[in-house]
């Protein structure tokens, strides 16, 4: 189908990313798991829960938010991040969703898009729907947009290193600067004495 022109997508992240086997995993890492106070009580998490809380989260939302939105407390939340690794793997993966689908959008904008087909599954009934989709050329102002983004982080990185606009940044240039200071001390001082 490739070679045709022809992609199948899906663009659920649940539907990718989040299966009853992985659900039975956490469950089973959270049943597991130490209790340290020794209460033994019974885990609430649903396959629903799950769902619900891990789409809260790839569409943007917060930790907190998206546990409310799923009717999981943010104690529990927490204590679920705690003992399943599982759990936190796929949080963090549905937290990143948001930035992975803005950056995937600023590349087709840039680079544009050629004339193709794209096949949607229907996610209740399964059946396969083709769409053309028409060309679409390069964005030229996104692309400068990004240029000047990447230029921006480029600067915040510098600073954050310490390595400052005029700093020098090796033995021989921490000489040179010196010798420069101490000639223009001089000469700042040599003037001083002609004025009296």
């Amino acid at each position: 189908m490739k070679d045709l022109g022809i992609n199948i997508i899906s663009d659920d992240f649940i539907e990718q990313h989040v299966t009853d086997g992985i659900y039975r995993k956490i469950v089973k890492e959270l049943s597991t798991a130490e209790d340290t106070k020794g209460r033994g009580r019974k885990i609430e998490l649903t396959a629903e829960k799950l769902h619900n809380f891990l789409y809260y989260l790839s569409i943007g939302a917060s930790y907190k938010l998206a546990s409310e939105s799923a009717q999981i407390s943010e104690n529990t939340r927490q204590k679920y991040m705690a003992r399943s690794e599982e759990f936190r793997r796929v949080a963090s993966l549905a937290k990143e969703n948001v930035t992975l689908l803005a950056l995937l959008g600023i590349h087709r904008a840039i680079a544009g898009r050629r004339l193709d087909y794209y096949g949607f599954i229907h996610p209740i009934t399964k059946e396969l729907t083709y769409i053309l989709l028409s060309e679409v050329p390069c964005n030229a102002r996104v692309a400068m947009w990004w240029l000047e983004q990447s230029r921006y982080f480029e600067k915040r990185e510098e600073v954050k290193d310490g390595n400052k606009l005029g700093a020098p940044r090796n033995k021989e240039e921490a000489r040179l600067l010196e010798n420069l200071l101490n000639r223009h001390h001089d000469y700042v001082r040599s003037k001083e004495q002609e004025a009296k």
